[in-house]
């Protein structure tokens, strides 16, 4: 064993798989984005409500993903909760809803038919 092969340290993290679907454009696309929108107002008030009562608060966010049978779709529910710390206890809000994704290659998850975002099988039209 070389000098160069008994000094080198294995790897801390695996490197992890190719992430096949864009989270942030997922997110945007749940509920006609709806979705992001509420996620976005339930971080806002729950971290002003733990900096005027300096309380703990909490957001909690569920998929649950189901396929559609007979199709490469899935139902993903999601629901979403937060508690916001008040002066006197806490205030909580909890929203659910679902939205149809396809998949594609490797679990891509996405709004719009795998094979319409393959821009080998798209047609140019003519301006």
């Amino acid at each position: 064993m070389s000098d160069s092969q008994a000094h080198e340290q294995p790897s801390a993290r695996p490197t992890p798989p190719t992430a096949a679907t864009n989270v942030p454009e997922l997110i945007s696309e749940l509920d006609a984005g709806m979705f992001e929108r509420l996620l976005s107002i339930a971080l806002s008030q729950t971290a002003a409500a733990c900096i005027d009562h300096a309380k703990v608060g909490e957001v909690t966010i569920k998929f649950k993903v189901e396929q559609i049978p007979g199709t490469h779709q899935v139902r993903m529910g999601h629901t979403m909760k937060f508690t916001k710390p008040t002066r006197v206890g806490k205030s909580s809000e909890e929203t659910e809803g679902a939205t149809v994704l396809y998949v594609g290659v490797n679990g891509r998850l996405s709004l719009a038919q795998p094979s319409l975002l393959d821009k080998a099988r798209q047609t140019n039209l003519p301006a």
